[in-house]
């Protein structure tokens, strides 16, 4: 008869997920999830078979976090400004060194291996949002060239996550926000 595990499935998804999004999927060890998860390697290969599958786990709950975010309905600029500022918001924590878990995993895998498909499935997603919502918008002024302004978007959301890891200078971050929603007259 086998032992039903004492913890939380999903807690422990979210422990492992935090310390591959600060160390990268290559340099977390066993030892690393151990640590933050408060599991004996055992219980963590019985539970989720490998590191691979844990990680592949760890990017299906940030996926799911991520679609949470996404622009559904409403007023489209109003949610690219929330969006900007948060994004902003989170780079200026002084704990905040973590990035973006979609671009740090594309980055490290670049394409090779399930890790890597899942990694670029999550950016497109991204992008996809970001298009959306620029679709939303030039439904209201058709002067707007959503392939140019979807990739203005991307540009400065992953720039803000990856230069929020070393430097915290909020008006910085800010400049990057509004040099992309200056193509719809916002500023955050």
């Amino acid at each position: 008869m086998s032992r039903t595990p004492d913890f939380d499935r999903d807690e422990i998804i979210g422990k492992a997920m935090e310390v591959f999004w600060n160390k990268g999927y290559e340099n977390t060890s066993m030892r690393d999830l151990m640590d933050a998860t408060g599991l004996l390697k055992g219980s963590l290969y019985n539970t989720f078979g490998s590191k691979e599958k844990l990680f592949m786990l760890c990017l299906e709950k940030y996926s799911v976090y991520s679609r949470g975010l996404f622009y559904k309905k409403g007023d489209p600029k109003e949610y690219l400004v929330k969006f900007f500022k948060r994004l902003v918001d989170e780079g200026v924590k002084k704990d905040f060194t973590k990035g973006c878990l979609i671009m740090n995993s594309c980055l490290e895998f670049m394409g090779k291996n399930a890790l890597g498909e899942k990694a670029s499935d999550m950016f497109a997603a991204t992008e996809l949002n970001l298009a959306n919502v620029a679709k939303a918008i030039a439904e209201e002024n058709s002067s707007l060239e959503v392939d140019k302004v979807k990739t203005n978007l991307i540009s400065a959301a992953f720039s803000i996550r990856e230069i929020s890891k070393f430097r915290k200078d909020r008006k910085f971050l800010k400049q990057i926000a509004n040099n992309a929603l200056r193509d719809f007259d916002l500023m955050i």
